[in-house]
C-alpha cells in the first residue's frame, strides 16, 4: 500500500510523462509537415539562380542577357524571370514550368514570350497536345 506522497509523486510522473509523449508526438507531426512542404515547394518551383557581383561591378543596376535593370524586385524581365538586384547580387527565378513527358514525334514545344509559357502542339496542324507534365 502506497501513502499519500508516493501516490502523488507516481501521479505526477504519469502526467509529466504523458505531457513528454504529446509534445513528442507533436514535434514528428511538425517534421513531417515541414518534409512534405519541401518537397512540394522543390516540385513546384521555377528554376532559380543567383549572379553574384563583384565590389563595384553593379553601380546602376544588374545587368542580365544585356539589359540593365534597377536595384529593387523586378516582376518580370524580358526573358520572363523575376528577379531581386540588389549592389552585391541578382537573384532569378523562371516565371514559366518546361513541358516534359509529351509525345516528341507528333508534337512539338512553343514559347510564348508574351505569356511567359511554353505551348505544347502537334505539328501538323498547331493542335494542343495532351498528356504532358512540366517541371520548373
Amino acid at each position: 500500500m502506497m501513502d499519500n506522497s508516493t501516490e502523488s509523486t507516481c501521479r505526477d510522473l504519469l502526467e509529466t510523462w504523458s505531457s513528454l509523449e504529446a509534445a513528442h508526438y507533436t514535434m514528428k507531426i511538425f517534421l513531417a509537415f515541414l518534409l512534405a512542404m519541401g518537397i512540394i515547394v522543390t516540385q513546384g518551383d521555377a528554376f532559380c539562380f543567383s549572379k553574384l557581383f563583384k565590389p563595384g561591378e553593379a553601380e546602376k543596376g544588374c545587368m542580365l542577357d544585356g539589359v540593365l535593370y534597377p536595384f529593387g524586385e523586378i516582376p518580370r524581365t524580358e526573358n520572363c524571370f523575376r528577379c531581386s538586384c540588389s549592389k552585391n547580387e541578382m537573384h532569378c527565378c523562371s516565371l514559366y514550368h518546361t513541358p516534359v513527358n509529351y509525345d516528341k514525334e507528333t508534337c512539338k514545344v512553343i514559347f510564348n514570350k508574351k505569356n511567359c509559357d511554353y505551348e505544347v502542339v502537334q505539328k501538323h496542324p498547331s493542335k494542343p497536345c495532351s498528356g504532358y507534365a512540366r517541371v520548373g
